[in-house]
């Protein structure tokens, strides 16, 4: 995937599902889900989140945020204010390395193919990176198998993605994980809207059909703005 198109589906984990910021220290949320985690800003967890912190990137991500936050703005979910395109851009540097090298290494080339041509699947593996390589591993296992089971169908595909959320843990078997779980039910209500970022659409023309690529910035763009006004 280009990154411009990963950072248009970015902005929408944001918006939708990660939020904004969050301190230990500064807020209590009256979540125990959250207890183990540190400071965080759009679903990027500095205490949590490995080496991806300490990349360039990353540096740079939570050097702009150290340099402004304060305990009487930077309230829970704060957004980051005139910061938040800047630290958007920045998350994306951040995660969009992971989610190539996830995608490469746990996605079978059948499954990648198939994935990378729809939207929805598309956008179920950019928020894998934020649970973590784990549970990409643990999603795209279960796609994996279902295409090698014969299952190429994207609209069954989308709903073997969203049961891999809701209905099972990170082990096969295991009970679904609640925050996962919580993101999948989210994910439902939206998810036959980014079917705008399916690679190819056939429409009929004179003469025959004709490919045509609805992935551009323009198609994103009215995703993005439709998305965030049904909030």
């Amino acid at each position: 995937m280009d990154k411009e198109t990963f950072k248009e589906i970015t902005k929408v984990v944001i918006d939708k599902l990660e939020g904004g910021y969050y301190n230990p220290a500064w807020h209590n949320v009256g979540d125990s889900r959250y207890g183990s985690s540190g400071e965080t800003m759009f679903g990027i967890d500095r205490k949590a989140g490995g080496s991806i912190n300490t990349t360039e990137a990353g540096k740079k991500f939570w050097s702009a945020i150290d340099k402004n936050k304060s305990k009487a703005i930077w309230k829970w979910n704060y957004k980051g204010g005139a910061l938040n395109p800047m630290l958007k851009d920045l998350a994306v540097d951040v995660i969009y390395p992971s989610y190539v090298k996830y995608h490469n290494l746990y996605l079978s080339p059948e499954a990648q193919a198939i994935v990378d041509s729809d939207g929805r699947l598309t956008f179920h593996f950019v928020y894998a990176t934020w649970n973590g390589p784990g549970w990409f591993k643990k999603f795209a296992t279960d796609i994996n198998k279902a295409v090698a089971s014969g299952i190429t169908d994207t609209d069954k595909l989308v709903q073997v993605a969203l049961d891999s959320r809701t209905k099972e843990g990170l082990k096969e078997g295991s009970a679904p994980n609640s925050l996962v779980k919580q993101g999948g039910e989210k994910i439902a209500k939206f998810i036959q809207a980014l079917d705008v970022y399916s690679k190819k659409k056939k429409i009929e023309v004179k003469g025959g059909s004709l490919i045509v690529i609805l992935i551009g910035l323009g198609a994103a763009y009215l995703l993005y703005k439709t998305l965030k006004n049904n909030k």
